[in-house]
């Protein structure tokens, strides 16, 4: 997929060592508007320490808390702050009253920043994360991919008498710890801890290369397609059905996104496979949802119905030559077209250089593996193959794989093959299955529900039903 804009806001986290003697900072909050994400809460501290000025960053939807960031005075009396790793930097003044901070952040793009002072950090709010000690066991379980990586996860298993039924949880695409954590939400702990209060073990685990799961060369991941993914959850399914509170039997599989793609994918390879539940899983080759997906997500953010279509025509026309095996200056002409409307439609400057650099990690992205099976691959043949149950649920407000589009194609494949699958659209609910306004992808972070009650009992109630038949 092109993205909206050529750097992502994304703070990366290492250690520092915070000077002591540091004085109480002074806090400013407020957004940054990122185009076709919206809202960004950030927190910028000022301190005053022995060892210097720090600008302390807070981003809270992104784990990020008061890294400080060495910052100096300008000429013109600015301060000036630079996090390298992510190319990010800071120019900002405070007023004369030490009520305001303004100035601008630099990722790539400018983002303008005007913070007020505030007496203290907000912290995120989340209800459904669950407190220990948990009505249930956990168990560590680690086991060795053929390949030679190692994939580590959580097993929680009900207490009693077992063995009991297991779903294996598939994240995602991009790669995602065990909890699938995302803008301060970590939705696969929410469900795994419904699911197993509810009689049902859970297996979720960190992707390759995250977390517990080690690989000895990370820079292979860029290779990889959703094949080599599945092929991770073959080995945790039989790590699974290899527990002793597990029963062999009963063990399916729960994916999210990606992760819907994946989940049949394994179900077609292994009989033995009890169920399959896609959470907001695609139904329809990448080629055919990526400009419906970019369309709602411009429309989420307010943007000019003439230019989204322009996008999205130009993103098929895109995906229609590359399928056909254009030559390179064609698609590299027509990646030029969609990265202007791009700009347009989300009101940004460009500069020359900005916009080659734009074309050419467009291309890049483009020839990666992983895009080029998710573009071509389609769901539905894989559907229409498989025996076991499948529960397909998606949310209306979803702007990345859009409801009508995915649910039909789906719903088309039960009716034409007779193919057992339940289909349940959710009114309201997005991407991550939160109660949402428009859906936007900057709403994930501000919404305080991380996955929709009525949502987890439909998939729960369901899975017992079928396990029970």
């Amino acid at each position: 997929m092109i993205k909206p804009i050529i750097c992502q806001c994304i703070v990366w986290l290492f250690v520092i060592t915070f000077p002591a003697s540091a004085d109480e900072p002074r806090l400013y909050a407020g957004e940054i508007q990122i185009p076709g994400m919206g809202g960004l809460k950030m927190t910028l501290g000022v301190s005053e320490t022995d060892e210097g000025t720090f600008l302390l960053l807070t981003v809270p939807s992104q784990g990020a808390k008061n890294i400080p960031l060495p910052a100096t005075f300008t000429q013109h009396g600015a301060l000036s702050a630079e996090l390298p790793q992510a190319e990010l930097s800071f120019v900002v003044t405070e007023n004369d009253e030490f009520t305001k901070l303004i100035g601008e952040m630099h990722q790539g793009l400018v983002f303008e920043i005007q913070f007020d002072r505030v007496d203290a950090i907000a912290e995120l709010v989340r209800p459904q994360n669950p407190e220990e000690p948990y009505p249930y066991d956990s168990r560590e379980v680690t086991s060795l991919h053929p390949d030679g990586h190692l994939l580590q996860g959580t097993l929680t298993i009900p207490r009693g008498r077992g063995p009991f039924p297991c779903a294996v949880l598939i994240s995602g695409s991009g790669l995602q710890d065990r909890d699938e954590s995302l803008m301060g939400h970590k939705p696969f702990l929410v469900i795994a801890d419904y699911l197993t209060r509810n009689g049902i073990a859970v297996l979720r685990f960190d992707d390759r290369g995250v977390g517990g799961s080690v690989m000895e060369n990370i820079k292979e991941v860029k290779d990889d397609t959703s094949e080599d993914f599945a092929t991770d959850v073959e080995v945790m399914v039989r790590a699974a059905r290899m527990h002793p509170y597990i029963d062999n039997r009963r063990v399916g599989l729960i994916g999210h996104s990606e992760g819907g793609i994946i989940g049949p994918m394994v179900a077609l390879d292994d009989a033995k496979i009890a169920f399959v539940v896609m959470l907001a899983g695609p139904g329809v080759a990448g080629c055919e949802l990526l400009p419906v997906q970019q369309a709602r997500l411009l429309q989420s953010t307010g943007a000019d119905q003439a230019l989204v279509e322009g996008v999205a025509h130009a993103s098929m026309s895109f995906y229609e030559m590359m399928g056909a095996g254009a030559s390179e200056d064609e698609l590299r002409e027509q990646m030029a077209d969609l990265v202007k409307i791009q700009f347009s439609v989300q009101g940004i400057q460009m500069s020359p250089e900005l916009f080659l650099q734009a074309i050419n990690e467009g291309l890049e992205t483009m020839r990666l593996p992983w895009m080029q099976f998710f573009l071509f691959h389609d769901p539905a043949p894989v559907l229409a193959k498989i025996d076991c149950p499948v529960l397909a649920m998606n949310g209306t407000k979803d702007v990345q794989v859009d409801s009508v589009q995915n649910l039909s194609a789906i719903e088309e494949v039960k009716d034409t093959f007779n193919r057992d699958i339940t289909i349940v659209e959710l009114d309201g609910l997005n991407h991550l299955f939160q109660p949402a306004t428009t859906g936007s992808v900057g709403e994930y972070a501000q919404i305080e529900t991380t996955f929709d009650p009525e949502a987890l009992a439909i998939m729960a109630e369901w899975i017992v039903e079928v396990i029970d038949d």
